[in-house]
């Protein structure tokens, strides 16, 4: 009989076979993302309750719906939660140059990516995970913003760009908000905005996002890497 080996998701990998899981899990969590309402009501499913039976029949491929991008998104994402320390340390050290009240200690993720946000309670789980009295970082003056007001803007997309303030104009834009455990001051956490793609020549910059994240390429070393903006 062959040898099955149960993993947690927040299990290091540490070998071939872990490191298939984790991409693996990585693009479902990816193409599950992806069904809109109009496809869970078509098999009558709640997100969570989504078969791979059922997974294949509305998966298409489709260059156009961004898989690659939203799977290298997940996986950082659950890289983050899960300590993963080849990815923790860089992030780690990138969230420290963002703010004097960051450091790289424990960087932890928060999912948002506007598209998600517009699945009805999903934004409302980000704001509450955040804490009532999260803030954002935009940059290093000023004071930052509330968490859950701005949040709410942003989540309906670049239609939010008019109604944001011209520090966060692009906040939108992001991701995955990042923070870690040295941010806590007075029980307040704060977060920067990062945003990720799965191709460096795509990454774009704008008010309110703090850090990009690219895979490593030939012209595009790995590291922390300055930039304008």
């Amino acid at each position: 009989m062959a040898e099955v080996t149960f993993l947690t998701q927040r299990e290091p990998i540490d070998e071939y076979g872990r490191a298939l899981y984790a991409v693996a899990r990585s693009i479902v969590r990816a193409m599950l993302d992806q069904l809109g309402p109009e496809d869970l009501t078509d098999i009558n499913t709640d997100r969570d309750q989504v078969t791979l039976r059922q997974l294949a029949k509305l998966a298409r491929l489709d260059r156009d719906k961004g898989l690659r991008g939203d799977g290298f998104e997940w996986a950082v994402h659950e890289a983050i939660l899960g300590h993963e320390p080849r990815v923790t340390e860089l992030v780690g050290a990138a969230v420290a140059r963002t703010s004097k009240y960051l450091r790289e200690d424990a960087p932890t993720s928060l999912l948002f990516g506007h598209e998600r946000a517009q699945y009805l309670g999903f934004l409302d789980a980000v704001i509450e995970n955040a804490g009532d009295r999260a803030v954002l970082l935009p940059d290093g003056r000023g004071h930052p913003f509330a968490f859950g007001p701005w949040v709410r803007i942003a989540a309906q997309g670049q239609p939010a760009e008019t109604m944001l303030r011209e520090r966060i104009r692009q906040v939108w834009k992001t991701d995955v908000f990042l923070t870690t455990d040295s941010a806590r001051l007075d029980d307040k956490l704060r977060y920067a905005a990062a945003t990720i793609k799965s191709n460096y020549e795509l990454l774009e910059h704008g008010r309110g996002l703090r850090i990009g994240i690219v895979p490593e390429a030939p012209t595009f070393p790995p590291g922390n890497h300055s930039g304008r903006d």
